[in-house]
């Protein structure tokens, strides 16, 4: 099948010549790139269409690069862009009128959007005579903002309707996703690249005693990711930890002011940005416990999505605490640490709790690391992925 992708990648042209030096979020150009190579395994030529970032400051003109993996040669075509704050809505509108006429020439069997967006809704009505995928990432309704709040609600739901009401396959990173309307759908919660196969081992790590525990938390540390939740929990801390959080943002003037009323026996290092080889290989060295404390969201148990990361740390073989977010389905979750209320004492509790069955603790985490090695590497997904395409092709 030749496919269209319909997603904000960032290939390595892109981000050598416009970048200059910004630091940008990785987990979702990871995810894509892991999808789309997924696609290549699977036996179908696929072509990015992405309406890049709205952080370069600059007027991007529409240019094409191609990459080369194991899978074969991956194209990613580029729009017009205007990247600068608050643009998006202009991007994803050009890249919608880039893409249709893209498809009057390329006849795409199948074009597979990232999420529920402006140009997905724009597009999906007017392009006949192919299959329509969507990608639920990130549940449009999450009140994702301070003080649990959600922003142009009525608009995303008319965006959320106007596309399921055109979907014909979904790509769905959580069951609280996998939505009951539409017949054809897949689980693709996260996947696992040689990046992170060439820097996990398999060996069975223990805690060092007179050691401080260290416990790592990465992409990011603002309000969705539950970061205050984190700081706050290390006051009602036993056993002396260092807290280390790398992202790609900064600690807030409130964040800051908590850090430093951390207790003596305790430290908190935010370290920020780091490239993704070498994250893996800290989270592989030096962690003890991985944590995720992304907050609920305000729309139910594992329907605010499921946070790449977990399927990287599950690869390391570690222990893990996580929010209810971090649940997928039980054969997964019957090997990670969970705390239901979103409160610092319940992080403080299931932290402790690991660390005072810790051999046990590491047993379930290498018996899960076997497991979504080979469920979410490229090889593996690509087989999900073959299932959800076969059979949009069959069905009538």
């Amino acid at each position: 099948m030749r496919i269209a992708y319909f997603t904000a990648y960032l290939g390595k042209e892109f981000t050598e010549k416009y970048g200059k030096g910004r630091k940008f979020a990785l987990s979702g150009s990871l995810k894509s790139q892991g999808l789309a190579r997924a696609m290549m395994a699977a036996g179908h030529e696929v072509t990015m269409y992405s309406p890049g970032v709205t952080t370069c400051d600059a007027r991007i003109g529409a240019f094409t690069e191609k990459e080369t993996y194991p899978e074969g040669t991956l194209t990613i075509k580029y729009c017009d862009i205007l990247s600068k704050r608050r643009c998006d809505p202009i991007n994803q509108l050009r890249m919608a009128r880039y893409l249709k006429r893209e498809q009057r020439q390329k006849k795409y069997d199948v074009i597979v959007y990232y999420n529920i967006t402006l140009g997905a809704a724009l597009m999906m009505p007017k392009m006949k005579g192919c299959k329509q995928v969507l990608e639920y990432e990130d549940n449009i309704f999450n009140k994702s903002l301070a003080g649990d709040r959600n922003s142009f609600e009525g608009f995303k739901r008319w965006m959320y309707k106007r596309i399921v009401s055109h979907t014909d396959g979904l790509f769905s990173v959580c069951n609280g996703l996998m939505l009951p309307e539409i017949q054809h759908k897949v689980l693709t919660p996260g996947v696992i690249n040689e990046e992170v196969l060439s820097a996990v081992t398999f060996s069975r790590h223990s805690l060092t005693k007179g050691k401080p525990v260290t416990i790592i938390l990465t992409g990011g540390i603002h309000y969705s990711k539950g970061g205050d939740l984190l700081v706050k929990a290390i006051r009602h801390l036993k056993t002396p930890c260092q807290i280390r959080v790398f992202g790609n943002c900064n600690l807030s003037d409130e964040l800051k002011k908590l850090v430093e009323d951390t207790p003596k026996q305790h430290s908190f290092v935010f370290e920020g940005y780091c490239p993704h080889k070498e994250l893996i290989g800290i989270l592989n060295q030096d962690a003890d416990i991985l944590i995720n404390t992304t907050r609920s969201m305000g729309v139910g148990a594992q329907a605010a999505g499921f946070p790449f990361k977990m399927m990287e740390y599950a690869s390391t073989g570690r222990p893990i605490v996580s929010s209810e977010i971090g649940k997928l389905n039980d054969e997964f979750n019957s090997h990670i640490t969970y705390y239901e209320e979103e409160s610092p004492e319940a992080i403080a509790k299931a932290i402790e709790s690991v660390i005072s069955d810790y051999e046990k603790k590491v047993s379930l985490a290498q018996e899960l690391q076997k497991k979504v090695i080979s469920q979410y590497s490229i090889e593996g997904l690509s087989q999900t992925v073959s299932t959800l395409l076969n059979s949009l092709v069959n069905c009538k």
